[in-house]
C-alpha cells in the first residue's frame, strides 16, 4: 500500500489531476472524451464548483495521485441534493487503496454538507470501479446501452446512485 494524503484541491494541482484523466483520455473507454484537456480547463471546472461541491486529491510529497469530486448532477432546483461523483487515480497508483482514500472522505464530506444522493456514471466494462461503487453502497440504477462510441466500439453506460438519510424528511440547505 501506498503511503499518501487526501486533502482539498487547490488551483496548482490541476496540472496532475489533468495528466491523470488525460492518461485515460488517451487509453481507455472510461472518460467518453477523445482529446486530451489542458490544465486551465480543469482550473475553469474547479473554480466554477469547488464551493459548492468538495474536491478532493491524494498526495504523495507534491505528486497527485488521484481526484474525487463532486458536480451537479442536474441544475434544476429539485435536485440540488443530488451530486454526480467521479474519482480518477494515477494508473500506476491503482488498487492501492487510493481510490477507496478518496471516496471515504468525499463522501463523509459530501453526507455532512447535506446531499442525500451520488449517482456515478460508469463507462461499462469497468469492474474495478464498479466494485469500488458497490463498496461504498452504490446500487446499480440502470445501464444506457451503447450512448458512447471511443475506440472502434460503442459503449454502455452505467449509473449507480448511493443515497444517505431519510426520504420522508425534508432537506436542509446544502451547507
Amino acid at each position: 500500500m501506498l503511503s499518501f494524503d487526501v486533502r482539498f484541491t487547490e488551483a496548482a494541482d490541476m496540472a496532475g489531476v489533468c495528466e491523470i484523466v488525460n492518461h485515460y483520455i488517451r487509453t481507455a473507454p472510461f472518460h467518453f472524451r477523445t482529446e486530451p484537456q489542458a490544465p486551465c480547463e480543469w482550473v475553469d471546472d474547479w473554480e466554477r464548483t469547488h464551493a459548492r461541491y468538495p474536491w478532493l486529491v491524494a498526495v504523495q510529497d507534491k505528486a497527485i495521485l488521484g481526484v474525487a469530486y463532486g458536480s451537479t448532477w442536474n441544475s434544476r432546483a429539485a435536485y440540488d441534493w443530488c451530486a454526480e461523483v467521479t474519482v480518477y487515480v494515477a494508473h500506476d497508483a491503482a488498487r492501492q487503496g487510493v481510490g477507496r482514500a478518496l471516496y471515504d472522505r468525499l463522501l463523509a464530506e459530501m453526507d455532512g454538507q447535506g446531499y442525500r444522493t451520488q449517482i456515478a456514471v460508469i463507462a461499462l466494462p469497468n469492474d474495478p470501479s464498479v466494485a469500488l461503487h458497490e463498496a461504498f453502497g452504490f446500487d446499480h440504477a440502470g445501464t444506457l446501452r451503447e450512448v458512447g462510441y471511443k475506440a472502434g466500439t460503442w459503449l454502455d453506460v452505467g449509473l449507480w446512485q448511493r443515497s444517505v438519510g431519510s426520504a420522508g424528511i425534508a432537506p436542509l440547505p446544502i451547507a
